[in-house]
């Protein structure tokens, strides 16, 4: 919580001396290359490492202003940490919260990039955000990430878990270095050698098995924080004369530059944190040390630039630009888009308005005011929590309106209630799925098939089950799952426990490509010559070998499997683009339809692989495709409703679409007439 939370030693310590103007431009440097790297990570590939450096500050900063402070009490100790917590943390980071929940409950639309973005800002009130986005599968450079206002708290939920362990360590240090006590030292020293290398080699094993958790989870950050505290305690025991030793102080300044400017610009997703953070951390360090060691005296042009007024500035802000820069981006990015100049120049000026504005009236005066600095610690804790909680509340309520908001706002567009109960009432009931199940299997695109589950279920007196991990394709022909997904085995014994024979399995997953990204449209015939090179051939034939396998282990279980062929892609999403704040974004210029002999020749190479997967195993083909673009050119809005929640996600009306058809397959099979000899059923002509 320090350097991000902590703002630097002036704040925490009754001695101006201790100020250090070195560690703000140090931090001046770390927020600056995160808010590029938001901005555009081309221009700085390595720049989410400055979070990496935040930490090693932290752990310096944190452990110089607690061993600078006399020990009278452990209770004492305990208590003033915890207060000055609350003080620097909780001021900031709540109205930071309130204010984007309540941005993102008006403009954010009910889809999947928006989901969960306010579950996230609960859980970031109290230092959870982190937990809370390993539970919901959002790795930080996922799709849905850049779409919620909140997912920078991660790193704070980080350092305030770290600072519930960290202090009991500290006291034992803290103790035995006032009252002389060597042993007493030495063994929370001990303790925080041992945790900071275990935590380092668990870092080390759980970056290749599990790169979600180590990315935001406490056991492989610890280390990262701890080296910080580390350095403090090793160069509080050496004296002034040699820590002033210019030439000592010129290599490790170098060293330091050398490491953290080759992060920022090489750094890779694939090896994070281990093992692109550790020269991010220890070059901070070796900054760091130069920083602390030359307060005084005469200083280099180098010095004067680097903590002139402008940068220190920064980094005194730093905590605030940090908070407020991603929810600017990200709701610039729901509304009028943030990928112009113009626009990028707009956000930048928005964050430093905001930031400046936070640290002079919301994060300055809860430290600085005479009555707050007399009241007991206790009562302070204590008023931290009660604003949690409200804080808390605030977002449970935004949420609740978000939800009524958006249910609303869906109808007729999205989800005609009039149509779909016209079309109920026109079709007949049966009891044909009696004792039967029907269930959609896959990522998202399994998921957006609920409408069409549920109507089944209605109208055949079966049920329905939806089993769906977002970003997680099963049987996805056209590429496996990332690592960081359940395995083909769990997936297929979930299944198994929840279907019997005679069910219907139906396997969709997103197996052709965007035409656009979450910024606007791509090149299509760039995309094209991808789709059908030799590498992408390669990857869908070792995707069919292995679907073969899965399909008929599934058969072999006695439930009937349904290939749902891939629908139509488009540039523009309906749900950013109907609203009046949205037509100037760029991403909605393409419109609402696409060449419909671009889509066919974009899907092509993929059904051949679940033809060939049909064919094999005798698995139904359904084919939606035909139905969703029965003419050219392919449209996601049809007479004045959308077809598409967004891109490449079929709304209520697109199930609307659709669903004679499924339902028409799914009492073929259960009433006996589908035979394996007819394994392609494929809609001739739209039924709506």
């Amino acid at each position: 919580m320090t350097t991000l939370l902590e703002g630097n030693a002036q704040s925490t310590t009754p001695s101006k001396s201790s100020y250090i103007s070195g560690i703000d431009a140090l931090r001046a440097l770390a927020v600056t290359s995160v808010i590029i790297y938001h901005l555009h990570e081309g221009w700085l590939p390595g720049g989410f490492v400055g979070v990496d450096i935040f930490f090693a500050i932290s752990g310096y900063l944190i452990t110089k202003t607690l061993i600078e402070r006399k020990v009278t009490s452990a209770w004492r100790f305990f208590a003033g940490f915890y207060r000055r917590r609350f003080q620097r943390i909780a001021p900031a980071l709540f109205v930071y919260v309130a204010f984007a929940a309540a941005c993102t409950a008006y403009f954010v639309p009910k889809s999947f990039l928006g989901q969960g973005a306010l579950n996230t800002a609960k859980w970031a009130v109290f230092g959870g955000s982190n937990i809370q986005l390993v539970s919901s599968s959002d790795g930080y450079f996922g799709d849905r990430m850049s779409y919620n206002p909140f997912v920078q708290t991660w790193s704070l939920g980080v350092e305030e878990q770290f600072y519930l362990i960290y202090p009991i360590i500290l006291l034992l240090v803290a103790i035995g270095m006032q009252r002389s006590n060597r042993l007493l030292a030495d063994i929370g020293k001990i303790i925080l050698v041992l945790l900071t290398v275990g935590s380092l080699a668990f870092c080390v094993w759980q970056t290749k098995a599990d790169p979600l958790r180590s990315f935001y989870l406490l056991p492989s950050r610890f280390w990262e924080l701890a080296v910080g505290a580390l350095l403090y305690l090793l160069v509080s025991r050496v004296s002034g004369h040699r820590l002033n030793n210019p030439a000592h102080n010129k290599k490790f300044f170098t060293a330091g530059v050398l490491l953290v400017g080759i992060s920022l610009a090489f750094a890779t997703v694939s090896k994070f944190p281990f093992w692109w953070a550790i020269p991010a951390v220890f070059g901070g360090l070796a900054m760091i040390h130069v920083a602390h060691n030359v307060p005084d005296g005469p200083v280099s042009r180098t010095r004067e630039l680097l903590t002139s007024r402008p940068i220190v500035f920064i980094g005194k802000i730093s905590y605030s630009l940090y908070l407020w820069h991603w929810g600017i981006f990200v709701l610039m990015r729901w509304t009028i888009g943030i990928e112009t100049p113009a626009t990028k120049v707009l956000a930048i000026v928005l964050t430093l308005l905001a930031s400046w504005l936070s640290y002079k009236f919301i994060e300055t005066p809860p430290r600085r005011n005479a009555w707050v600095k007399a009241r007991p610690d206790l009562a302070v804790i204590l008023a931290g929590v009660l604003a949690g909680l409200l804080c808390f509340q605030t977002v449970s309520s935004v949420t609740a309106w978000a939800v009524k908001h958006n249910k609303k706002a869906s109808v007729p567009w999205f989800r005609d209630a009039r149509a779909i109960k016209g079309m109920l009432n026109d079709i007949p009931s049966s009891v044909v799925g009696r004792g039967h199940k029907v269930l959609f299997v896959g990522d998202s695109h399994a998921g957006h098939y609920s409408y069409t589950a549920k109507w089944t279920a209605a109208k055949t007196d079966s049920s329905f089950l939806m089993l769906r991990n977002y970003g997680c394709g099963f049987v996805n022909l056209m590429a496996a799952a990332p690592s960081t997904c359940p395995s083909n085995q769990v997936t297929i014994d979930k299944i198994k426990s929840n279907a019997q024979v005679g069910d219907i399995v139906v396997l969709s997953s997103f197996s052709t490509p965007r035409i656009a990204e979450l910024w606007g449209p791509l090149d299509k015939q760039r995309l094209l010559a991808k789709v059908e090179s030799k590498e992408a051939q390669l990857s869908r034939d070792r995707v069919l070998e292995t679907s073969i396998e899965i399909v008929r282990t599934l058969q072999q279980f006695g439930v009937t499997v349904v290939l749902a062929a891939p629908t139509p892609v488009f540039e523009a999403p309906p749900d950013r683009c109907r609203r009046w704040f949205n037509r100037h974004n760029p991403v909605c210029a393409p419109g609402f339809e696409t060449a419909r002999d671009y889509q066919l020749e974009l899907r092509a190479p993929v059904m051949k692989s679940y033809q060939a997967l049909s064919k094999e195993t005798g698995a139904a083909l359904w084919d939606p495709f035909p139905l969703l673009c029965p003419a050219d050119p392919c449209q996601s809005k049809v007479d004045d409703r959308f077809r598409y929640i967004d891109q490449h996600h079929i709304s209520a009306n697109g199930n609307i679409v659709v669903f004679k058809s499924f339902l028409k397959l799914a009492h073929s099979i259960w009433d006996g007439t589908y035979t394996q000899s007819h394994f392609v059923f494929t809609p001739a002509s739209s039924t709506q």
